[in-house]
């Protein structure tokens, strides 16, 4: 997939490795960011694309979220072979790296990871257009028992307010052990890209989960001396289905002041 835009993101020796005490590599996530041109050309690409994925054991996840003519991918690699073979045998085997360019302005790539998977992609001719984020702290990963479409994700976009790196370090590192702790959330992972910004990605099982972790975060009185956040993004879908408890107390008014992508297709996680 094509890409437009490039980024400093500082070297080896930058905040982020200051910052992480884990350094092994993680699985990693790529985010695309879309602007649909043409929705007869798109057609079943989202769907059809989540059918060819699901052959990869390597591919963790592939989801697709739309909200108007904003199209947005999450595709997820557990290694170097999995995001090699992706890419050879789905997106330019079968031929969907040409139908997103008929249907589709390309806005960014993002890789949150490190390692080899993100140094492979990094060395293409498209790579020096990649912008990427680092690991931050130990990110953890439940498994996916079952598809199921009640399950969110959400992105924070932050900026570091201080440069007292062992506050920064104690408070993801409380966040991450609060996170452990709640079993309804299924992944919680900072990720850093110099000079000062900061990410957040998470999944949760369901809308509780959402709502209890989102609560905790905004009561984190010390996070204001940390972090400021500057975007929240929503992925799932906001009307929950039919026959599931009640919605939690503020989910509505959570919905409405975010920025919200409804899933396209079907959805999948490992």
């Amino acid at each position: 997939m094509a890409t437009a835009h490039s980024k400093d993101n500082g070297s080896p020796t930058s905040v982020a490795h200051k910052l992480d005490d884990d350094q092994t590599d993680s699985v990693v996530v790529r985010r695309d960011d879309l602007v649909v041109i043409d929705n007869a050309a798109l057609g079943t690409l989202c769907e059809d694309v989540q059918i060819a994925s699901r052959r990869n054991a390597g591919i963790l996840e592939v989801e697709w979220f739309r909200n108007g003519a904003e199209l947005t991918l999450f595709q997820t690699f557990a290694n170097r072979a999995a995001a090699a073979a992706q890419h050879e045998e789905t997106w330019t085997g079968q031929g969907f790296s040409g139908r997103v360019a008929r249907s589709c302005r390309h806005v960014r790539t993002v890789l949150y990871g490190r390692g080899r998977v993100v140094d492979d992609m990094l060395a293409t001719p498209l790579g020096a257009g990649i912008e990427t984020y680092a690991p931050l702290g130990a990110p953890f990963r439940r498994p996916r028992a079952d598809p199921a479409p009640e399950r969110y994700r959400m992105r924070y976009d932050m900026e570091l307010v201080t440069g007292d790196l062992d506050a920064v370090r104690a408070f993801l590192r409380e966040r991450q052990n609060l996170a452990r702790a709640d079993p309804g959330i299924l992944d919680f992972e900072f990720y850093f890209s110099a000079p000062r910004s900061v990410t957040l990605l998470a999944c949760y099982a369901d809308a509780a989960a959402q709502q209890r972790s989102f609560i905790r975060w905004m009561k984190a009185d010390e996070m204001k001396s940390v972090l400021a956040v500057k975007d929240i993004y929503t992925y799932g879908r906001v009307a929950l289905e039919p026959g599931a408890a009640p919605p939690p107390p503020g989910w509505t008014e959570l919905m409405l002041v975010t920025h919200h992508q409804e899933p396209v297709g079907r959805c999948f996680q490992r």
